[in-house]
């Protein structure tokens, strides 16, 4: 359109010419040819601006096409198709700029919500650490009241063993008392063997000579515990006799009363000795003499 208005002008210019040689006519012929000359420079200068301009863009386009692909692998965004056909180099450019836009602000919306997403996961991180340093803590102070209890009970159990040996001896201590407690001793024999003894002694009556009457056979105060038979008052409750046949007698304190026997005679017996009442028994003296009759 400028080409086509620049040879107007000079039409114009030669028309006037044709009219006459007058000085306007000159000084107009010469003002024209400048500015057309000058107009002619300028499209010249125009077109090779715009064709470098052309090749800039189309330079730029290359390099924007080359991102927009690296961005399409990133973003994962189609591409959307191409109007090269219909737009001319500016144009296109512009559209290609808008394609590129679009794919670098989601490649930036996929980066702000990663960035979320790592700032709440560092949040939770925190929140997480926090909780472990407080369980950890519980986790010590347990550990050392464990500690502390383990120590206590260590210390108990030491008391514990040294009151169960003390108690194993007072039990000891008891139970050898208790045995010795319920002690008692027996005898039996005829009347001269146990006289030799000196388990029993005549006591009392008229020392006649062939007769001594009132005298009694007691136990002696001096007789030795060794010639007797010990028993647990607690669980010997039969004193068995040498022979069922003969007849015997208790010269000790000990009362029939407290005993059973085949066969009674006021305090003679015969059968074995069972004792039913061992306190009642036993009471009066844990010496027991039984003299043949």
């Amino acid at each position: 359109m400028k080409t086509r208005h620049l040879s107007l002008v000079l039409a114009a210019a030669a028309g006037l010419a044709a009219c006459g040689d007058s000085k306007e006519h000159k000084r107009a012929d010469s003002l024209a040819v400048a500015k057309a000359a000058e107009q002619q420079r300028l499209t010249v200068q125009l077109a090779a601006q715009k064709d470098s301009l052309t090749r800039v863009v189309l330079q730029a386009d290359d390099f924007i096409q080359h991102i927009d692909s690296s961005v399409s692998r990133v973003v994962g965004k189609p591409k959307k198709g191409s109007k090269k056909g219909t737009l001319d180099p500016l144009a296109q450019q512009i559209e290609n700029r808008k394609a590129v836009m679009e794919r670098v602000d989601a490649l930036v919306a996929r980066a702000r919500a990663t960035a979320a997403e790592l700032k709440k996961s560092q949040a939770d991180n925190k929140v997480l650490a926090a909780q472990l340093a407080t369980d950890e803590a519980m986790i010590n102070d347990l550990n050392a009241t464990i500690q502390h209890q383990t120590a206590t009970i260590a210390a108990l159990s030491t008391r514990v063993d040294s009151l169960n040996g003390v108690t194993k001896e007072l039990g000891a201590t008891i139970a050898s008392l208790e045995a010795q407690h319920n002690k008692a001793f027996y005898v039996i024999g005829n009347e001269d063997e146990l006289l030799k003894k000196g388990i029993i002694v005549h006591e009392g009556g008229a020392n006649l000579l062939i007769a001594h009457p009132g005298r009694t056979i007691q136990i002696s105060r001096t007789a030795d515990a060794s010639a007797f038979t010990a028993v647990d008052q607690r669980t010997s409750n039969v004193i068995t006799m040498p022979d069922g046949d003969h007849r015997w007698k208790i010269v000790s304190r000990q009362s029939l009363d407290y005993a059973s026997v085949d066969e009674r005679d006021d305090n003679t017996f015969k059968g074995n000795l069972k004792i039913t009442e061992p306190s009642k028994f036993w009471g009066p003296s844990r010496f027991l003499v039984v003299v043949e009759q």
